[in-house]
């Protein structure tokens, strides 16, 4: 055989037959289907549309509401009036000149300044009901101080009891995380404060800070690892509740809370004389 007579492969020349497929720019949504023909496409919402309520504006959840605007979300609700803290600003997005400030005021400077697209309010009121698609609600706890007396409750947001929800807990070196819910069924104070004592527990097992206090300088690059892996996590938690892309990636096979210590992933067990806990209790 000549050189002149070799065939190309067909990877080299498309058949006129059969185009190549092409995504329109600025497509409004996702298609999801099984792939079969005589389906039709279930569409979602694009990040454009995806509506995030974030109560309790700590370092982590600060820290997620930026990363959701870097994603493209940009109908971002973030609700907390307490003051910028140094610990906020040591272990958060929060620069220096904030110190004092609101924080939903200082995060929605923030946001806006990392995304022009974005328009951050603070109307926990506004915010729709569940019947509108895209919209979840982050409810953020922190443990402030050294002692589990020092745990702070985000403002409970005023939304559809239906809304779907995912609570977290940032707590030293640990960061725990429920299964979603709707508002309605959130983790009360009591489940909150048991799986914060739990993971404790846990932490203090570990060999490089036995013995120390949950925020000693010992548990420090600990902590660095678990809030950069959990921030991630929960940004895209929150970000595949609200297109709908996989429902089990939130609510997952464990009934009950999880811990992230570092790169280490720990089911915890639901408090056990707390109602909570039938809410994540899988059918």
């Amino acid at each position: 055989m000549t050189d002149g007579s070799r065939r190309t492969p067909h990877s080299l020349h498309p058949s006129p037959s059969r185009p190549a497929a092409t995504i329109a720019p600025g497509a409004a949504a996702i298609g999801v289907g099984t792939g079969r023909s005589d389906e039709p496409t279930r569409e979602l919402p694009s990040t454009d549309e995806a509506r995030v309520l974030l109560t309790g504006l700590g370092p982590l959840p600060a820290a997620v509401a930026l990363a959701l605007a870097d994603a493209g979300v940009c109908l971002l609700n973030v609700t907390d009036p307490a003051r910028v803290r140094v610990s906020d600003i040591h272990d958060g997005p929060y620069p220096a000149e904030s110190e004092g400030l609101p924080r939903e005021l200082a995060l929605r400077s923030l946001l806006r300044r990392r995304s022009p697209r974005c328009a951050p309010i603070s109307a926990p009121d506004l915010f729709p009901s569940a019947a509108v698609r895209g919209a979840v609600v982050l409810h953020g706890w922190t443990v402030a101080g050294e002692l589990l007396d020092d745990l702070q409750e985000p403002p409970a947001p005023d939304v559809d009891p239906r809304m779907p929800t995912l609570t977290v807990l940032a707590d030293g070196p640990c960061v725990l995380r429920w299964p979603l819910t709707d508002s309605a069924h959130r983790p009360c104070a009591r489940c909150v404060a048991d799986a914060a004592r739990r993971a404790r527990a846990i932490a203090r097992g570990h060999p490089l800070v036995t013995g120390a206090p949950p925020l000693s300088e010992r548990a420090e690059p600990i902590r660095r690892v678990t809030h950069a892996v959990a921030a991630g996590e929960i940004t895209g938690l929150v970000l595949s509740t609200a297109l709908g892309l996989d429902d089990d990636a939130a609510t997952g096979p464990h009934a009950g809370p999880v811990a992230r210590h570092g790169l280490r992933r720990i089911p915890l067990p639901p408090a056990p004389d707390c109602l909570c806990s039938l809410a994540f209790a899988k059918p």
